[in-house]
């Protein structure tokens, strides 16, 4: 299972929080909660125990995950120009 297809309802929330909009864990500690644990459960992520380094690399790898992956199809397109055109 995938981040996005796990957390589809949340996909607006953890974007904001990727670009820095928020801190995920102060706006939806629950959210955050629930994200650490999923990468904790399927081995994606070995966090450092420090919460500052860990809220990093959760960070990093949801913008990986969010980014990347969900453009990995050539046909995909996040841009609105090419919505409309």
């Amino acid at each position: 299972m995938t981040l996005t297809s796990k957390f589809k309802k949340d996909l607006h929330t953890l974007r904001g929080a990727v670009q820095g909009d928020f801190f995920l864990d102060v706006k939806n500690p629950k959210l955050f909660r629930k994200v650490r644990k999923y990468y904790e459960r399927e081995g994606l992520i070995s966090f450092t125990g420090d919460a500052l380094d860990d809220y990093d690399i959760l960070i990093d790898t949801m913008a990986e995950d969010l980014v990347h992956k969900q453009t990995a199809n050539p046909n995909a397109t996040n841009s609105e120009f090419d919505r409309y055109n």
